[in-house]
C-alpha cells in the first residue's frame, strides 16, 4: 500500500495534541502542542486547509492559522465539541460541558449563545446527566447538515439527540427510540435529508425522520458499543464503524475494550467486521475512537487506536499508547503509520500546502 502523500495529521490525545506532515514519503513530526491538555473535539477548513480548530477540555476552543505551528485561544471553555459549517467555513459550532452550544459567524472572532437550548422543556433537560463524577452532561458532536445549514442535529452525551430546523432559534428532543441516552455521532447518508445514522454507547440506528423515532440497523454486528462512522465512496460505497464490547466502564477485564471495524456496503441493512489482521487483531484491546478521511480523496481512511478510557489509561501495561492506521480498500487491509503517540482520541487530516 502507498504512503498518503501532501496530509497533515493532527491527533488529538489525553497528553496534548500531535501533528505530522507526509514528506518524501515519511512523516515529519512539526509540532507537540498543549501537553498536559486533553484533546477531545478537532475540525477544520477544507478550503484554507492550514485553519484548524482545536478543542482543550477545561481549558477553550484555539485556533491555528499556520496547520498546527502556533495556536490561539478564540473561546473560552470546557470545550467538547467543535464543527465547522459545511456550507460557510465562517461559522463555527462550539459544544460545552455542561450542555450550552454557542456560534461564530466570523471565524471565531466573536461568539453567540443558542439559547433555545436552554428553553427546551424540564421533561427534555431532566434527561441529562453523566454517570461518572461530577456528573456533568456535555456536547458530543454537532452534525450541521451539509445541503441545509439550516438542519442542526446535537449528540449528548448524556442526554439524547436535540434537533432544529431554523438554524438554532428553537429546538426539540428527537431521541425515541434510543432507550440509553449515550449518544457519539450522528450524520445523515450522503446527498440525502431522508436518511439517518446515529451511534451510540449501546445500540446502533437508522432513521428516515429523527423527528419520527429511531431503530436499530445492528444485523452482524458482535459488538454493542459505537463511535465515530464515516462514508466511503465506491460502486457500492461503504460505511465504517468504529466499535467495542460494552462500555468503557468494563474495561479494566483482562480483554480490555475489543475494538473492531465493521462495514456496511447497503446503507446499514447489514454489516461485516473488516480489517482483521496485524493491526486490527481478532482479540483488539485497543478501541478504534477516531475515523477520518483524506481530505483529496476520500476513499483513504484513517484509524485513530487507543488503549484508554476518559481519563484513565484502561491497560497500565500499555501506558495508553495509541496508533494511526489507514486504509485504502473499504476497511480490507490496514497499515500502521511509523508514528508514536499516546492513545488517540481525534483525528483531523488536512491537505498539506
Amino acid at each position: 500500500m502507498a504512503t498518503p502523500t501532501s496530509v497533515r495529521i493532527y491527533a488529538g490525545t489525553q497528553e496534548g495534541l500531535f501533528v505530522w506532515r507526509s514528506k518524501n514519503g515519511s512523516w515529519e513530526n512539526v509540532s507537540i502542542a498543549f501537553k498536559t491538555g486533553t484533546i477531545d473535539a478537532i475540525d477544520g477548513l477544507r478550503s484554507k486547509p492550514n485553519v484548524v480548530y482545536l478543542g482543550v477540555t477545561q481549558d477553550g476552543l484555539y485556533r491555528t492559522d499556520d496547520a498546527g505551528m502556533s495556536w490561539r485561544r478564540v473561546f473560552e471553555g470546557n470545550v467538547r465539541a467543535v464543527t465547522v459549517d459545511p456550507t460557510d467555513e465562517e461559522v463555527i459550532y462550539v459544544g460545552v460541558e455542561p450542555i450550552h452550544l454557542y456560534r461564530s459567524e466570523n471565524g471565531g472572532k466573536s461568539w453567540e449563545e443558542l439559547t433555545g437550548v436552554q428553553a427546551l422543556p424540564a421533561e427534555v433537560k431532566k434527561k441529562w446527566s453523566y454517570p461518572r463524577p461530577p456528573h456533568r452532561e456535555h456536547v458530543r458532536h454537532v452534525f450541521v447538515h451539509p445541503e441545509d445549514s439550516a438542519l442542526l442535529h446535537v449528540c449528548l452525551e448524556h442526554g439524547g439527540i436535540i434537533r432544529s430546523s431554523d438554524r438554532g432559534k428553537s429546538w426539540q428532543d428527537v431521541s425515541e427510540g434510543i432507550d440509553y441516552l449515550d449518544i457519539h455521532h450522528l450524520s445523515s447518508a450522503p446527498g440525502r435529508k431522508d436518511l439517518f445514522f446515529v451511534a451510540t454507547a449501546r445500540g446502533f440506528f437508522k432513521s428516515n425522520d429523527p423527528k419520527q423515532g429511531w431503530e436499530r440497523a445492528e444485523t452482524g454486528f458482535t459488538r454493542d458499543y459505537f463511535h465515530d462512522f464515516v462514508f466511503l465512496p465506491g460502486n457500492p460505497g461503504a460505511m465504517l464503524v468504529a466499535t467495542a464490547d460494552k462500555s468503557p466502564g468494563y474495561w479494566d477485564r483482562p480483554e480490555r475494550a475489543q475494538g473492531a471495524v465493521f462495514r456496511s456496503r447497503n446503507l446499514a441493512a447489514s454489516w461485516e467486521r473488516v480489517g482483521v489482521g496485524k493491526w486490527l487483531p481478532h482479540d483488539m484491546k485497543q478501541m478504534v475512537w477516531a475515523l477520518a478521511q483524506h481530505p483529496e480523496d476520500p476513499s483513504i481512511v484513517y484509524a485513530g487506536l487507543g488503549a484508554v478510557s476518559r481519563g484513565r489509561s484502561a491497560d497500565a501495561s500499555q501506558r495508553g499508547e495509541g496508533d494511526i492506521l489507514v486504509s485504502e480498500d473499504q476497511g480490507d487491509n490496514w497499515e500502521r503509520l511509523p508514528l508514536d503517540l499516546p492513545a488517540d482520541r481525534v483525528l483531523w487530516i488536512g491537505a498539506d500546502s
